[in-house]
């Protein structure tokens, strides 16, 4: 099979944009509105009854963190769907995504440097790290190759070492002199508003094999550091004022022959990289117990639903959600407990006023997020929808209006990125109109990656992202120690999810599905 180049790709694209665009337009205009009084009572549940914050709290830092995999993962999902249950949701269940590695759990661990002078590092281990047998104690050895060939020169001489990888990086006048809270500006958001070029990622497959190439260069240092012999990693944490850390990324495979690993504070690790630099030899004592559990091989999501009341769409299904596991170092509170909170608060409203809508809403909190191939909601679309690498597509995909996905912080809604369907933008226009007063009223035709709407955009379904204030997100809490239940915004997630609700509703009520994008081609073999 030939398979289209760029260029003529781009051209298709473009010539079904201009001609849909004209006519959903026109549909959209005589589209007749939700009801208003369904709106205003979301509105005064949201707002006056809330129990965001609440949910916020209890999945972040009472039960938090849930790393994928991991019993905080299983048992904050069992709570969310008891939660579900008792709010009065429909099929409120843990369904199974396909299978996944081993889970990890951290249960104790020490990091110091105990000359030339004694810090107790900030560091903390990279999830599923394996334990150290009782403490180890070593010299660091510093490692700043940047090239295989560069590596290769150790080769031998790092059995039983510590090693240090990575040089100091000082942080940048902006990170210290600029603002670490922002909100969109109204003259921001009129740019993003104007923007004609989607620009990346245009699809699936653009947004994932950036992490894939990434990924094999990794494993390839991780076989190095394994084959040497080496017995602990210090690497640098990846933020400034705050711990930023993560985990070994093939999440699928076993990682018991790992080595294990730390990520140090910025502050701390630079330091040690001063003294080594300086000739001054850099002692560290480490102690790592983790605990790998195999009970379950399944992965879940979260799901749970608000049946459809009319017999022409109640088989069609409006989907909401953000991923539900998040990193071990804080309590994944902004990222994304926030998201979660937020989509189980709009499930809870529309059940509350009792609102029937024409579509089934089904709500999906996401295994596997953070691991970056989308663990949880990619096999969710594989088992509903079809297979994004053949587009062998199920029944189902043909009954999916669209699904919203909420992952970016603790900010309140601003709008809805289109992901390049410009079909839908007077579609959204509409439903975000009663909604202008709230702040959120924004549309761009910008691409949006790197979260879990990016499955349903796998096998061509509508899948979007919100637009959210970014606040202090970017350079305080994602993937860092920061990021708990202090940082969470409640009259943000108020609103969010007044909005969420609002605009899964009005899909619902809907005469016609969400306008569709043009079916991706199969994915071509490698070679």
């Amino acid at each position: 099979m030939n398979t289209p180049t760029r260029s003529s790709t781009t051209r298709r694209r473009t010539a079904w944009l201009i001609g849909v665009a004209m006519a959903a337009a026109a549909r959209g205009a005589a589209q007749a509105p939700a009801d208003s009084q369904t709106l205003a009572a979301i509105r005064h549940e949201g707002l006056e009854r809330s129990r965001v914050m609440e949910t916020a709290m209890m999945l972040s830092d009472i039960y938090g963190p849930r790393l994928a995999g991991s019993p905080e993962y299983a048992a904050a999902a069992r709570w969310a769907r008891g939660q579900l249950e008792t709010w009065g949701l429909s099929k409120a269940a843990l369904e199974p995504w396909g299978r996944r590695g081993s889970g990890w759990s951290l249960e104790r661990f020490s990091a110091e440097m105990t000359a030339p002078h004694y810090l107790r590092l900030t560091a903390f281990p990279r999830a599923w790290s394996p334990a150290l047998n009782g403490t180890v104690s070593g010299n660091a050895v510093l490692i700043t190759a940047r090239t295989d060939s560069e590596l290769a020169k150790y080769h031998g001489t790092l059995r039983g070492a510590i090693v240090m990888v990575g040089s100091a990086s000082p942080p940048a006048g902006a990170s210290r002199t600029g603002p670490t809270f922002h909100r969109f500006t109204d003259a921001e958001l009129d740019s993003m508003s104007r923007i004609t070029d989607p620009g990346e990622p245009h699809d699936y497959w653009e947004d994932f094999d950036p992490w894939e190439s990434g990924l094999k260069s990794r494993l390839k240092r991780e076989e190095f550091w394994r084959a040497e012999g080496v017995a602990a990693l210090l690497e640098p944490g990846g933020s400034n004022g705050a711990l930023r850390s993560s985990g070994y990324n093939a999440y699928a495979t076993d990682h018991r022959n790992a080595v294990p690993a730390f990520a140090v504070a910025r502050e701390h690790y630079d330091r040690m990289v001063h003294l080594i630099e300086h000739g001054m030899p850099v002692r560290v004592e480490l102690s790592l117990r983790t605990r790998f559990t195999d009970d379950d091989s399944l992965g879940y999501d979260v799901v749970a639903e608000l049946p459809g009341t009319d017999p022409a769409h109640a088989e069609e299904v409006v989907m909401l959600g953000g991923h539900f596991d998040s990193w071990h170092h804080g309590t994944g509170a902004t990222d994304n407990g926030a998201g979660s909170a937020v989509a189980m608060e709009a499930m809870r409203i529309l059940k509350a006023i009792g609102a029937r809508p024409r579509r089934t809403i089904r709500m999906a909190l996401w295994d596997g997020e953070e691991q970056e191939d989308y663990f949880g909601s990619l096999g969710y679309v594989k088992r509903h929808f079809g297979d994004p690498v053949t587009m062998t597509l199920r029944p189902e995909h043909a009954k999916l209006s669209a699904y919203f996905n909420l992952d970016n912080g603790t900010g309140k809604i601003r709008g809805i990125y289109l992901r390049g369907n410009a079909a839908a933008r007077p579609v959204f226009a509409g439903m975000l109109a009663p909604l202008k007063d709230l702040g959120a009223s924004t549309l761009t035709i910008a691409n949006e990656g790197s979260t879990d709407h990016m499955a349903f955009v796998s096998v061509g379904l509508p899948g979007f992202e919100f637009i959210q204030d970014p606040l202090d997100y970017g350079p305080r809490t994602h993937h860092t120690s920061l990021d708990v239940a202090d940082y969470l915004s409640e009259d943000d997630l108020k609103q969010a999810a007044v909005v969420m609700a609002s605009v899964v509703y009005q899909t619902a009520m809907r005469d016609e599905l969400i306008p569709r994008p043009p079916l991706p081609a199969p994915r071509p073999r490698k070679p």
